[in-house]
């Protein structure tokens, strides 16, 4: 068994995720050595629970590898898994990489660094639309490949107009390549699939579902070097896809709306936090070059973050944690503030740089953990 084949057996399991699986890998070994050498004992030592577990040392009960492979080969699908050379190595280094990428179109359009993910409302403004179409044209004259949802509303308008200038996108969807969603955009996954790539994590057949959107936006969000949001309501998925974006330290930018509309709230709220402000495109270029950008933690990087004011709950809990990494909990012990407070002022945190957010919800200064 290879490891390619390994990953693409692994994500066919109930119960067993990307974190599961980069938490065996962590602990030495392979991909393929995972299904082949682990034992009830070992999986137990490392911590994976029962149902996976269940999956893992019974994985031929449970993953139907040959009638994959057809619905992949009649499909016309690549497969991409995360041991292969092809897989995109700015998703790579999120925290909870898709084990494999299902791809329907050029997995060339996945190894650009210069990747911009464009999400908004699904109920758009004409002012959103016709924002979204304008940076969109500049970005793609610009050379940028950009990523979106397949979503109605902002998506849709981002696909259709990369398309229409020759530009190149690429669609992220919820569910497996074989149930686009929604319908009417089958023929727009089409022309994408033609000019870029529409892919997917999930199997050819499953269908999307409430907690496969929020999984699909991390895969945006890691895709790109940063996240525009042109319009957002305040419950809106594309906050999500901002967090994302932070939690992989990758920038966020936001357009300004009208006052008086709900569509513009949620950008309101990432400016207030710190989002970077587009009025045009040239914000966007002019945020950071991609061919020389300071490694992470290097001193470099460490001086380009942005100087922005904190506000009083801001400078208090950047004083806690300088005493090291705490939860959110501790934090909000500290502090005495309530827990959903702490939440929305550590977002704000992130969105200047100030805090990163490591595994399991912990919080540190830059260069603080241990």
């Amino acid at each position: 068994m290879t490891d390619s084949e390994a990953c693409l057996i692994l994500n066919l399991l109930p119960a067993v995720g990307p974190v599961t699986v980069q938490n065996l890998l962590r602990n030495g070994g392979s991909t393929a050595a995972i299904l082949t050498g682990s034992t009830a004992a070992s999986l137990r030592a490392a911590g994976v629970n029962t149902r996976a577990r269940e999956s893992i040392l019974h994985w031929s009960d449970y993953a139907d590898l040959d009638t994959e492979r057809d619905r992949i080969r009649q499909a016309g699908i690549t497969i991409l898994a995360l041991t292969d050379d092809a897989y995109p190595q700015q998703l790579k280094q999120i925290y909870d990489p898709p084990l494999c990428l299902y791809v329907r179109g050029s997995t060339d359009a996945l190894q650009s660094s210069r990747t911009l993910a464009v999400v908004g409302s699904r109920r758009t403004t004409r002012y959103g639309a016709d924002t979204t179409e304008r940076l969109v044209r500049s970005g793609a004259a610009a050379g940028w490949t950009i990523v979106s949802g397949l979503a109605r509303g902002i998506d849709t308008v981002a696909h259709q107009t990369a398309l229409d200038c020759g530009g190149c996108t690429i669609a992220v969807m919820a569910g497996g390549l074989g149930h686009v969603y929604p319908q009417e955009n089958i023929g727009l996954a089409r022309r994408i699939s033609e000019n870029g790539a529409v892919i997917s994590e999930q199997p050819v057949a499953i269908k999307p579902d409430r907690r496969s959107f929020p999984m699909r936006n991390r895969i945006i969000a890691g895709l790109t070097a940063g996240t525009l949001v042109v319009e957002a309501g305040t419950k809106s998925g594309s906050l999500i896809t901002a967090q994302q974006a932070l939690d992989q330290g990758r920038q966020v930018f936001a357009v300004p709306g009208r006052v008086d509309s709900p569509q513009s709230r949620g950008c309101h709220w990432l400016l207030k936090q710190g989002a970077r402000l587009v009025e045009r495109f040239e914000d966007i270029d002019e945020e950071f070059d991609l061919f020389s950008q300071p490694a992470a933690g290097s001193r470099d990087a460490k001086t380009s973050r942005q100087s922005l004011p904190l506000n009083e709950e801001e400078q208090i809990i950047v004083t806690v944690l300088k005493r090291g990494e705490l939860s959110v909990d501790e934090i909000a012990g500290h502090v005495h503030l309530p827990v959903s407070k702490v939440l929305a002022t550590m977002l704000g945190l992130e969105v200047k740089r100030v805090v990163c957010q490591r595994p399991g919800n912990i919080y540190s200064l830059p260069g603080k953990s241990h």
